[in-house]
């Protein structure tokens, strides 16, 4: 049943509320993901020199959002209804 389909984007790219109907998406700071990204990356070399690279994963925490548009539906309670 299409009435129970929700459907979200990643991104919030340039088209996505023009879409029929407007695509639900989540938006991310990619000017700020990069910039984390690159820092890390640039200390990573800086400090590299005889230094074996570890492997390890780096987490970095950024604000992130939900554009609610035609394609996601309020969530709806799916129990049985008591007799």
């Amino acid at each position: 049943m299409l009435e129970d389909l929700s459907v979200l984007g990643i991104g919030d790219f340039k088209g996505s509320k023009e879409m029929e109907p407007a695509l639900t998406t989540i938006r991310f700071p990619a000017e700020e993901i990069g910039g984390l990204a690159g820092r890390e990356m640039c200390g990573l070399i800086a400090q590299s020199e005889g230094v074996k690279a570890t492997g390890q994963l780096v987490r970095r925490k950024c604000q992130i959002s939900l554009a609610e548009r035609a394609t996601c539906l309020p969530a709806r309670d799916l129990r049985p209804s008591d007799p």
